[in-house]
């Protein structure tokens, strides 16, 4: 049980013994089956009507089934001695008429304290603090706790709240709703979570897509829509960090623009080369940059490239074509101008001077003055004489070694020399070099030893003779054919190189080449682990360019010495030459350009240092012999009397004769020695 002092106005205290003249009232108030929210003691002066009242609503307890509280009672002295005592109980709060009140009447005797008690009974079932309306309560369900006035009402099919308004009417349940402008429906209860919503069909949110590519306006505000997709707008993810480019969202390969492609929040991320130092196509420095397709990178340089242009001659001018563009020089001989008239003659480009060789050397569009460059001051000429002596018939081969200065060897052991202060040739026979039938098919005169000439014969003799000499020293003799020689120096010291064969006729299949050193050192291949076919011409600069050539009748062979292992090997060149036939003479001009002429009409020309290609010829004459200054400065000499030259662009027939033509020499397009059958020999410009 509980006590309560209330002071009404004045105070008592229970228990105590106080001098009171009007007397005073000791009131309990017991409440049960319930706990008043608010508890209101009131006393009235039954004569005047005056009331004292007191709420009280902290200190009622917590026991929901009842309680007990003590008031005492001390009224005014003003009042008559007629007093009623009336408690009130309240569900919430001390407002309207309560719950339920008890009251009764007390006479005030003087100087005494009586007591009086008051009982309040209602009915809270499910203890929620508000009681039953039986009891004159409120609570509608009082057998439920959550159902009261104070609960929140809920779609649930019932009054919570105990306002008598049921759920159709206070959630407007088949009312008509939106939820967007597109999302229209009916309110329903949702029997899960006991609220009101709208029952729409299915609804989804959309974003902006400006560019139609999928993909949201990034941070944009959704739209919910229940029926189709509004122009302009995607159910896809709002993500796109530029709605205004199709080509920009997240899921697509990073592009290299300056953008962030994919909205990753980073530029060109894929591409970390970018601004990093490199060499364009052009061999000019400068920086990666995005390529033009946004796919890649690419260098970038503010640097203009060098025009290049091939000097295959050497002469310092280039050719009209064949431009190469780089900050780098390219390998080879390249230089920056194009103005080079024929750039594979080493004595044509502008401004050389004019040579009597009927071509325009200074590329002024015009062929030299003859009368101010050429012998004699006439018009040059191919001019044939009869060089002869006893009963000789044939001159074979041919050797310059300076201008004006020249060997011929042929039949008899005949030898016909011209030296540069002479007019005419001098003839010997050389019998202290062999028997009078000695063929010298093969004649070198080498420059770097005042013209001193070397021989070789048909029958594999092997000699020299120099300028000033009588006759010639024979130093070595096999049984060999050897139908060509050339000589090599390598710091300082010659190696004589030849082309051999068993004998003289079509049918002979195998070839030899031999290296001499001018003395009793001679070796040929070794036919088993580097065999030869029939090989009838060689001719070099150096070890390294080096070339023999020869074959039967199915084609064509060309092969160049490897100077590391003393080799023969095969250059190749019957690939990509179909019609080609067998080679009997060649001419390297420098290490990049040779040309190889035989049967058929067959030129075959290397330009590049490794491929050889088949030039278109005129006829099918049987070439016998080659010279050239250059990749577009050539002559060649046939079987069938006529000597050609080729200039750059085409071969063409420049002479014609009456014999048979083997053997072609000179030190340059102003300087040759053509020598052919029964003691024919052709000269250009003119005899001297």
């Amino acid at each position: 049980m509980r006590r309560i002092l209330l002071v009404l106005p004045l105070v008592l205290i229970v228990g105590c013994k106080k001098d009171v003249t009007q007397g005073a009232v000791k009131v309990t108030v017991n409440y049960t089956r319930f706990l008043p929210g608010c508890l209101r003691v009131q006393a009235v002066d039954v004569a005047s009507g005056q009331v004292l009242a007191k709420d009280v609503t902290e200190t009622l307890g917590t026991r929901a089934s009842g309680g007990t509280m003590t008031v005492g009672v001390a009224p005014p002295t003003s009042w008559g001695t007629a007093v009623e005592v009336r408690a009130t109980a309240f569900e919430r709060v001390c407002e309207g008429e309560g719950v339920v009140t008890d009251s009764q009447r007390v006479t005030l005797v003087t100087d005494a304290v009586q007591a009086v008690t008051l009982t309040l009974q209602a009915v809270d079932a499910d203890q929620d603090g508000y009681v039953d309306v039986s009891s004159n309560g409120t609570d509608c369900r009082d057998d439920v706790a959550d159902i009261n006035p104070g609960a929140e009402e809920r779609c649930n099919d019932r009054d919570d709240n105990c306002d008598g308004i049921g759920d159709a009417e206070h959630f407007q349940l088949g009312a008509s709703c939106s939820t967007s402008n597109d999302c229209h429906g009916v309110y329903r209860c949702d029997m899960t979570d006991f609220v009101q919503y709208c029952d729409t069909p299915p609804s989804r949110s959309v974003y902006p897509d400006n560019d139609r590519d999928g993909h949201g306006r990034l941070g944009s505000e959704p739209l919910i829509v229940c029926n189709a997709t509004p122009e302009g707008y995607t159910s896809g993810p709002p993500d796109d960090c530029n709605d205004d480019a199709f080509s920009v969202h997240p899921g697509i390969p990073d592009r290299c623009d300056g953008e962030d492609t994919n909205c990753d929040g980073q530029l060109d991320e894929d591409f970390p080369q970018l601004t990093q130092a490199c060499t364009d196509t052009f061999q000019c420095a400068g920086a990666y940059a995005c390529s033009e397709d946004t796919l890649g990178v690419t260098c970038v340089s503010t640097v203009t490239p060098t025009a290049w242009y091939p000097d295959e001659d050497g002469d310092g001018f280039g050719a009209a074509t064949g431009e190469v563009r780089s900050c780098v020089k390219p390998a080879g001989v390249w230089v920056t101008n194009n103005t080079d008239c024929n750039d594979g003659n080493p004595r044509t480009y502008p401004g050389a001077t004019e040579i009597c060789d009927g071509l325009d050397n200074d590329c002024d569009g015009q062929p030299e003055n003859a009368q101010a460059v050429c012998p004699g001051g006439t018009a040059p000429a191919w001019t044939s004489r009869t060089i002869t002596s006893g009963a000789q018939k044939h001159w074979y081969s041919a050797s310059s070694w300076t201008k004006g200065g020249v060997w011929v060897g042929g039949d008899d052991d005949r030898l016909a020399k011209l030296v540069p202060s002479a007019t005419s040739f001098s003839v010997t026979s050389n019998t202290g070099c062999g028997a009078t039938d000695t063929e010298w098919r093969a004649v070198w005169a080498d420059p770097g030893n005042n013209g001193r000439v070397w021989l070789g014969s048909q029958g594999g003799k092997k000699a020299h003779q120099d300028v000033n000499a009588a006759g010639c020293t024979q130093v070595q003799d096999d049984d060999k054919w050897i139908f060509g020689m050339t000589g090599v120096r390598n710091n300082g010291v010659l190696t004589i190189h030849g082309a051999a064969s068993p004998n003289d006729t079509d049918s002979a299949s195998t070839g030899q080449a031999f290296s001499w050193d001018g003395g009793g050192t001679l070796g040929y291949n070794d036919t088993t682990n580097n065999p030869l076919p029939k090989v009838e011409d060689v001719h070099g600069i150096s070890h390294a360019h080096l070339l023999l050539v020869g074959g039967q009748s199915g084609g064509p062979r060309v092969f160049r010495y490897n100077p590391g292992n003393s080799r023969w090997e095969s250059e190749n060149a019957e690939q990509g030459t179909s019609g080609a036939g067998r080679l009997h003479g060649v001419w390297v001009v420098n290490e990049r350009v040779a040309f190889a002429v035989g049967d058929n009409g067959t030129v075959l020309r290397k330009v590049d240092g490794t491929t050889w290609t088949k030039q278109t010829f005129p006829n099918t004459h049987g070439l016998t012999s080659v010279i050239a200054f250059g990749a577009g400065s050539a002559y060649a000499t046939c079987a069938n009397q006529h000597i050609y030259r080729y200039d750059g662009q085409s071969w063409t027939n420049v002479y014609s004769g009456d014999k048979r033509y083997n053997d072609i020499t000179g030190t340059g397009p102003d300087d040759l020695w053509v020598v052919g059958n029964d003691g024919r020999i052709v000269r250009w410009p003119a005899w001297p």
